[in-house]
């Protein structure tokens, strides 16, 4: 995506018949005629590719009155474009910027005209400019394409953007004046002629998002990803059933997995659907075939009929109650009518838009149908989520179904709101692109009215994509709540989770936590190489942790055929290890406060001595061999240890629901400081104003990093027994770097590249800081039934991690806080570069 930023910047005499109009109100007939003269061309009035952060600055100091019009543009496919003054051809092998003046300006006198190519190295250029450095040209006291009349200089500014910068600057002559036509004297030819020759990560920016080659291949690339996800839980869903928790399969373990099985298959399909079909059907027939069928360019009524049939088909398979599936199945049936024969609702054949006098019985027919759409999908995916967390045991036994008389005003309602935002988005950015057009000539309301039913249309055919792209939160989902079906099994055995476990937690991860990376030069060929490399990177960590953790440790002088400690450890006797663990901290402070006393602080150390020993011999409280010799914990492994890397809880679940609990609450600064650095900027409020799902978008920003941040704590709380580490910000720093290795690789792709690469550094710095506060917090609370001794939980966390320990602790915390301040600081200045 490369950005083009212009700057036109004049001042026309008073004594120009439309001077004064200029300093009226923006909405005013008179004043969109003078700009209309002094900014366009009759036969380019609308633009939607040009975007303004502000409405022109106009300004009144005899004898002129100065206008400044700034705007700016993002391409991303190839073409031809109008921007300001500025007419931009992009190709494949080459860039060309042409400056045409508007009629009413062909006369003007050009005092300075600067372009900043971004880095561009200019390959021919005519005129021959007054000053160039480094893609950096100027003009100075151009000649005037057309008209003969001159009035004094104005001096003019360069704008600068991440791809091409352009700027212009002229002064109107007195004779440049403009009928009421908007014309003087007819276009002129182009005043400036540059071409430059872009990098090829540019070129493949700009040119492939128009190619039909690599169209299917960017829909191919993202729907192996979706469907990759979707086979590894019906592979887990699978084993689930052949492998128990305990001697037999369970009517939850078997509920649950059997949901996760239809929703991975569910999801594959509509994958398909949506993502390749939906995207690529006309580009695969013409690939396939010499001539498709003519009833393939119907182009927007395939992808609607496909996506109302998949949405009913998500309806169908979450087995509502029959009121619901009666409901959808005729609101999906009256969809497809409108779509399969458009004729009997007054809408064109090849259902494209509308136009004349029954524009707004169309629009109010398109409407319709962006509704229908948008119940089938979302009635479809609430009801697959009640049914996987139901199934699961996440919800209590006696809940009830959905039923249509529950399910129904609430989706009703969601659906009024979602569709009074797409309007309303859609209204401004007509307002947007049609701002200078006459609105008091005959047709303007039928071409308003017209144009909004076709925006209307594009946004029904986009609601699956972008409900279907948020279907990964129902992944994570099942994956949960087949996590948590197992854990309800009557005989859980395992101090940490089984090898078919983890397979879990590591889809979870990749679906739910890791950074996605969204694509590079505009395609997303390599989108399912992530997948693998999420999970790869998931179980490399576990690999570390295998001979890093406590309680993956052999007691010493053993073997690695011998237990390990969390073999050695039941549930049962956590209690036991607590108390034993405190004992530890009792003796090694009175051996510190030996340290200092008189005459009898031998004999008293070697007493604490001796029983430090015992404690350091390790032997189960109900082992009837009390005479036998017991085997010693591993060096630099105290009962401490073994505590804190058994966690909170006695089963394993329990500590990754409770570590998905604080990491959630710790998150909600981070969730909003994230959501405003994604929104700040003028651009993307006017971007997300005039977006059909941007209000739905923002929203659902706060949710996915809230979903983020409970994710990590989940498999940090999870995996807490078998993470490497002593202390509780160890393991949290290793899951981190897990997530940052990952953030890493594709930031190299992204500078390979030459693209943004987003707020990649403040997302892994806030990973780290919730990660390394929710094992604070599950470290004390650990130790929670001494709470009462102390004034705070950091008074308990002092007598845990000893002074020193603590001390490093809470350094570490503030050292990144002050990173993240510092990281915030760059980004919210002027001088970054990086989005």
């Amino acid at each position: 995506m490369v950005l083009v930023l212009g700057l036109l910047c004049w001042r026309v005499p008073t004594g120009w018949p439309y001077a004064d109009d200029l300093l009226l109100s923006e909405g005013s007939e008179p004043y969109r005629h003078a700009m209309r003269c002094l900014l366009r061309a009759p036969d380019t009035m609308k633009r939607p590719e040009e975007w303004r952060t502000h409405s022109p600055r106009v300004r009144a100091e005899a004898p002129f009155v100065e206008v400044r019009y700034e705007t700016s543009f993002r391409f991303s496919y190839g073409g031809h474009f109008t921007v300001g003054p500025w007419a931009v051809d992009v190709h494949s092998k080459d860039w060309g910027l042409q400056l045409v003046a508007p009629p009413a300006l062909t006369g003007a006198h050009w005092d300075r005209v600067q372009i900043d190519l971004g880095g561009l190295g200019p390959a021919e250029v005519t005129p021959k400019p007054s000053a160039a450095e480094n893609g950096h040209l100027v003009w100075t006291g151009l000649h005037p394409a057309a008209g003969s009349g001159t009035s004094s200089g104005t001096s003019t500014s360069t704008s600068s953007g991440a791809g091409t910068g352009v700027s212009t600057g002229a002064t109107a002559s007195p004779g440049a004046t403009a009928p009421p036509g908007g014309t003087a004297g007819g276009r002129a030819g182009p005043m400036v002629t540059v071409r430059a020759i872009p990098p090829w990560q540019r070129v493949w920016a700009a040119t492939s998002g128009s190619s039909e080659p690599w169209l299917v291949a960017n829909a191919a690339g993202m729907t192996t990803w979706w469907v990759g996800s979707s086979l590894v839980i019906v592979l887990a869903a699978l084993r689930a059933r052949r492998q128990p928790v305990g001697p037999e399969l369970t009517d939850i373990e078997r509920s649950s997995s059997t949901a996760q099985w239809w929703w991975g298959v569910i999801k594959a399909v509509l994958g398909i659907m949506v993502l390749l079909l939906y995207k690529a059907l006309t580009n695969i027939a013409e690939i396939a075939m010499d001539k498709p069928p003519g009833w393939l360019e119907y182009l927007f009524r395939w992808p609607v009929l496909i996506g109302v049939l998949a949405g009913w088909l998500l309806v169908v398979s979450a087995r509502p109650k029959k009121s619901v599936q009666v409901v959808s199945t005729v609101i999906a049936l009256a969809a497809g009518l409108v779509t399969v024969v458009p004729a009997l609702f007054g809408l064109p054949a090849r259902l494209d838009g509308v136009s004349g006098p029954s524009a707004s019985t169309g629009f109010s027919v398109l409407l319709v149908l962006a509704a229908a759409m948008q119940w089938v999908w979302l009635a479809g995916l609430v009801l697959w989520g009640w049914r996987l967390a139901h199934e699961g045991g996440l919800l209590r036994p006696a809940t009830a179904p959905w039923r249509l008389r529950r399910l129904g005003p609430a989706l009703g309602a969601v659906i009024v709101l979602l569709i009074g935002w797409a309007v309303w988005s859609l209204d401004r950015k007509w307002q947007r692109v049609s701002w200078l057009t006459d609105q008091h000539v005959a047709g303007y309301h039928d071409r308003h009215v017209a144009a909004l039913a076709h925006e209307v249309l594009s946004f029904a055919a986009q609601i699956p994509t972008w409900y279907y792209t948020h279907t990964w939160v129902l992944t994570g989902l099942a994956i949960v709540a087949l996590l948590r079906a197992r854990d309800l099994a009557p005989t859980v055995p395992f101090a940490s989770p089984t090898p078919l476990d983890r397979l879990l937690l590591a889809a979870f991860f990749a679906v739910v936590v890791a950074w996605r990376q969204g694509s590079y030069v505009g395609s997303q060929t390599l989108a399912a190489i992530w997948l693998l490399l999420d999970i790869a990177a998931l179980y490399g960590l576990l690999a570390v942790g295998e001979r890093r953790s406590v309680l993956t440790q052999h007691f010493e002088g053993c073997d690695d055929s011998s237990p390990q400690l969390c073999e050695t450890i039941t549930e049962a006797e956590r209690n036991h290890l607590i108390g034993l663990a405190r004992r530890f901290r009792e003796l090694t402070a009175a051996l510190r406060a030996v340290d200092q006393g008189g005459g009898e602080a031998a004999l008293r150390r070697h007493a604490l001595e001796k029983e430090l020993r015992e404690l350091h011999r390790w032997r189960h409280p109900n082992d009837p061999r009390t005479g036998a010799r017991r085997p010693l914990l591993p060096p630099h492994v105290n009962v401490v240890d073994v505590a804190l890397s058994w966690g909170p809880h006695a089963k394993w679940w329990d500590n990754a629901r409770h570590a998905a609990v604080l990491a959630a609450t710790f998150g909600v600064p981070c969730s909003i400081l994230t959501s405003w650095m994604s929104y700040s900027s003028e651009s993307a409020w006017l971007h997300r104003g005039v977006y059909m799902f941007g209000a739905p978008e923002m929203l659902f920003m706060f949710v996915y990093w809230e979903l983020v941040w409970a994710g990590a704590g989940l498999v940090l709380g999870a995996l807490w027994r078998l993470l490497p580490g002593r202390r509780g910000p160890a393991r949290a720093f290793a899951l981190a770097l897990a997530y940052t290795l990952l953030v890493g690789l594709g930031l190299i792709g992204s500078l390979i590249t030459d693209q943004e690469i987003g707020n990649i550094v403040v997302a892994i710095s806030l990973m780290l800081l919730v990660l390394t506060l929710t094992s604070l917090a599950m470290d004390a609370h650990t130790f929670r039934s001494e709470q009462r001794f102390w004034p705070n939980r950091m008074g308990l966390l002092l007598s845990i991690y000893q002074i020193r320990g603590f001390s490093a602790q809470v350094a570490y915390v503030l050292m990144q806080v002050v990173a993240i301040l510092t990281i915030l600081k760059f980004f919210v200045s002027g001088d970054a570069r990086w989005e």
